[in-house]
C-alpha cells in the first residue's frame, strides 16, 4: 500500500496539487486535517470529485464518511483508548463498506489489539522529516500477521528498508510536502514504491 497524508496545513495551492497526485495514480489520502471543525472539512472535501473522494480516509469527524463517498475512517491512538465499544464503532464502519485503519506506536499493542483493523500503521519507523526530535525506533513486523504500514521518515531510500522490515507498504506526508518540488517528490518516491513492491 502506498498512502498519502495530507498536510496539515490549509495551503491555497494543496487542492491542485493533490488533483496531480490522484492523476498520476495515487491510490489512497488520508484526510488528517486535526484543526478543522466539521463544517471546514466538509467544506474541504467537496472541493473534490467522488472519483478522488472515493480514495480518501478520513481522520477526523468520522460520520462525514457515512455521507459522503469516501473510503473509510482511521481512529486515532488516543480515541481507541477512550472509546467504549469500540468493537462495535469498527463493525458499524465495515458493515458500510468503508475501511477502518488505525495509528499505532508501540508493537506489542499491534500484536493485541490491530486484528480489528483492516491496516495500521505504525511509526516513527525511520526518524521523522515533518517533526523534529521525533527518532525512529526501526520497528520490524516480519511476522505479523496484519497489514501493518510503516509511516515516519518515509524517503526514496527508506522504502526498501522498509519493506525488509516487514511493512506492507509506507506512508508519506513530510517527504512530499516539505519539498520545494512537491510533484517531483511525490512522482519519485511513488516510482520507488512501484519498483519496490509491485
Amino acid at each position: 500500500m502506498f498512502i498519502l497524508f495530507t498536510s496539515e496545513e490549509n495551503g491555497s495551492a494543496e487542492k491542485k496539487e493533490l488533483i496531480h497526485f490522484f492523476e498520476n495514480g495515487l491510490p489512497l489520502l488520508h484526510v488528517r486535517k486535526p484543526g478543522m471543525t466539521e463544517e471546514d472539512l466538509k467544506i474541504w472535501l467537496s472541493q473534490f470529485d467522488e472519483k478522488h473522494l472515493r480514495k480518501m480516509v478520513l481522520h477526523q469527524h468520522h460520520h462525514l464518511a457515512e455521507i459522503l463517498q469516501v473510503k473509510g475512517i482511521n481512529i486515532k491512538e488516543s480515541f481507541r483508548s477512550k472509546k467504549e465499544d469500540l468493537k462495535s464503532y469498527i463493525e458499524r464502519f465495515q458493515s458500510e463498506g468503508l475501511t477502518v485503519s488505525s495509528s499505532f506506536h508501540d508493537p506489542e499493542k499491534v500484536k493485541k489489539e490491530a486484528s480489528a483493523f483492516d491496516y495500521i500503521f505504525l511509526s516513527p519507523v525511520f526518524t521523522s522529516v515533518s517533526k523534529t526530535g521525533y527518532e525512529g525506533q526501526a520497528f520490524r513486523v516480519e511476522n505479523f500477521p496484519h497489514k501493518v504500514i510503516a509511516l515516519g521518515g518515509i524517503e526514496i531510500d527508506k522504502i526498501l528498508k522498509a519493506k525488509k522490515m516487514g511493512y506492507s507498504g509506507v506512508a508519506v506526508m513530510g517527504g512530499v510536502w516539505l519539498s520545494g518540488n512537491k510533484h517531483k517528490a511525490f512522482t519519485e518516491i511513488f516510482k520507488e514504491y512501484r519498483n519496490v513492491y509491485q
